[in-house]
This record gives structure tokens, C-alpha cells and sequence, in this order.
């Protein structure tokens, strides 16, 4: 037999290890989830009126609110302020005698309706570094 023809499919045999895929390398560890926005803060903003059937509504205006250990209040009037709280899947709601709040959480922007049913205003703040 010629020499080539001997080492031939030892050289195959490099070849096709060589040209092989490389083994899976372990498996990369998951991502680390993306930061949530923290929820205490000022959010700041402004608000729209969607319903006035009576001369006493609040006016819309600018909107400050300060979130302290997921709660705020939220001024209706010169008398009325509603406590409102940020739930950790981003719901918000409050409430203060006939007034209610609710609305939705969003990493940094919050928006919502308060209304006693007779008056209605529409919020949307945005988080900002206390």
C-alpha cells in the first residue's frame, strides 16, 4: 500500500475533528432583570378636567405629588385631600370621602382619574429625583 493511502484516514480523521463543532460551552446565566424605577419620588406634571357638571370643580392645573413608601395624597380642593396608594403591579388608587382615585403606574410615568361624580380631572405625572 502507498505511504499516503496509510495515513490517509488518519488524516481524514484530523480533518473531520478539526472541521467538527465545538462542544455547547455552559450554558450563559439569564440576564438580570432590567431595573424597575423606584416608586418613591415627586412626580410632576399636569392635569385636564373631563367632567364639570357643577361650578364648585376643582381646576385642572399642575400636578405635584410626593410618593413616600408607595403612598401620596392627591389635593382635590382647599379641604380635600386624597390618600392614595401605588400598588407593586403599578395600580394606584385612593380615596377620600365621595372623591375616588385610580389610575396606573408605568417605570416612570403615572396617570389616573379622581372624580366625586360630579367633577372629574385626569392627571399624568412624570418621576423625578427627590
Amino acid at each position: 500500500m502507498p505511504p499516503f493511502r496509510a495515513c490517509l484516514p488518519g488524516i481524514l480523521g484530523a480533518l473531520l475533528f478539526a472541521c467538527a463543532p465545538a462542544p455547547d460551552p455552559a450554558p450563559k446565566p439569564a440576564a438580570p432583570p432590567a431595573p424597575v424605577a423606584p416608586v418613591d419620588g415627586v412626580y410632576r406634571g399636569t392635569s385636564t378636567r373631563y367632567l364639570a357638571q357643577s361650578r364648585t370643580c376643582p381646576h385642572p392645573g399642575l400636578v405635584t405629588l410626593y410618593v413616600q413608601d408607595g403612598q401620596f395624597f392627591y389635593r382635590w380642593d382647599y379641604a380635600t385631600w386624597v390618600n392614595a396608594n401605588v400598588e407593586s403591579d403599578g395600580t394606584v388608587h385612593g380615596q377620600a370621602e365621595a372623591v375616588t382615585l385610580q389610575g396606573r403606574r408605568d417605570g416612570k410615568r403615572m396617570e389616573g382619574d379622581i372624580t366625586n361624580g360630579l367633577c372629574g380631572l385626569h392627571f399624568t405625572v412624570t418621576w423625578h429625583e427627590m
